[in-house]
């Protein structure tokens, strides 16, 4: 028994999570882009964290926090729930698919066999559309990020298909997954468009003031602002890293900053001047702060370019001139999300 939702049209995208939520809202007849999902929930983040492995850095705020951002928002019921057995998680998924409704779920990038990834790099927060199944082979069809016309890059090759077949068993693998950061832990969305709001502008201020207040007045040193500015003072102390250590931060950060790794390009930064752009439509000042964070996501890449060469040869002498590249970058983005209050 074969049963794939035919209205389902996949689609590649930027980001996991925006990627998802953007073929649901599509299958919805709503047309909303990547970035302005990303603006509206509040997206842009900065966290160091430093792991006994390799320290490594995240660009957008917590998955599960964004969603949830993104429901009040829009009055969209998207709600992160979870089956506590295997079992059931497999039967929900079935029974939607039955309904003729995609489901989003969590999965751990470790066990999706087609994004080519050693076996250690877990994630738990990464998100795919499942969009139908074949009992008889116990498969299903699954959407990723990737498509035919938008390849993604892993560190063992490039992924470029409109969907994926995924056995029951690997599905079970990575929904299931316990591994940290964000365990899958059979975690999917249920969601309601009954309640939707239309765009305006008092929506669009609120997003964006809710969100570089948390940027500029972040409740720890290695959040927001401070997170940046303390990345770039503690990369300095990589020196001090075994030859190994030092080449698995600059490989771990660089996908975390390169649109290789989901991010839609310079540490989310692209997206986030994107919806800037976007949302000047309704307050025309945000286009030239859409178009510094343009600026400034080229700057970031040249960062994870950095890091790239950090993997491949060690050498050393990089951190002092990332540090100084970082730091300019906190300047950057600190003055100008002051700049956008003031606008605002």
């Amino acid at each position: 028994m074969k049963h794939i939702i035919n209205d389902f049209k996949p689609q590649g995208g930027h980001h996991c999570i925006t990627n998802s939520l953007k073929q649901i809202f599509e299958f919805q007849d709503i047309s909303i882009s990547e970035e302005m999902l990303f603006g509206l929930g509040g997206g842009l983040g900065f966290v160091y964290v430093n792991l006994s492995s390799a320290p490594m850095i995240s660009c957008r705020i917590k998955p599960f926090e964004f969603e949830e951002n993104l429901s009040k928002i829009l009055g969209v019921e998207i709600k992160i729930t979870r089956s506590k057995k295997d079992v059931v998680a497999h039967e929900k998924a079935i029974r939607n698919i039955d309904q003729s409704q995609p489901v989003m779920v969590y999965a751990d990038m470790a066990y999706l066999n087609y994004l080519n990834l050693d076996e250690s790099s877990h994630f738990g927060g990464h998100t795919i559309i499942i969009f139908g199944y074949n009992l008889d082979k116990e498969v299903f069809y699954v959407s990723d990020r990737d498509s035919a016309d938008r390849p993604v890059h892993t560190p063992l090759g490039e992924i470029a298909k409109d969907s994926h077949i995924v056995s029951f068993k690997e599905m079970t693998l990575a929904r299931g997954s316990s591994h940290r950061p964000f365990s899958a832990k059979n975690k999917w969305v249920k969601y309601d468009f009954s309640k939707k709001k239309a765009i305006n502008k008092e929506m669009i201020e609120k997003a964006i003031k809710s969100n570089l207040d948390e940027m500029l007045n972040p409740p720890a040193k290695l959040l927001g602002i401070n997170g940046i500015g303390k990345f770039s003072r503690e990369i300095k102390k990589w020196d001090k890293f075994s030859d190994e250590k030092l080449r698995l931060a600059g490989i771990t950060n660089y996908f975390m900053i390169s649109k290789d790794g989901g991010t839609g390009g310079g540490a989310f930064r692209k997206m986030y001047g994107n919806f800037l752009i976007e949302a000047s439509e309704y307050i025309p000042k945000l286009k030239a702060s859409g178009e510094n964070y343009l600026l400034i996501a080229k700057k970031w890449d040249d960062v994870a370019n950095l890091m790239m060469e950090l993997y491949q040869s060690g050498e050393r002498h990089l951190l002092e001139d990332m540090s100084n590249r970082i730091d300019n970058i906190k300047i950057l983005e600190e003055n100008e999300m002051k700049n956008i209050i003031e606008i605002l």
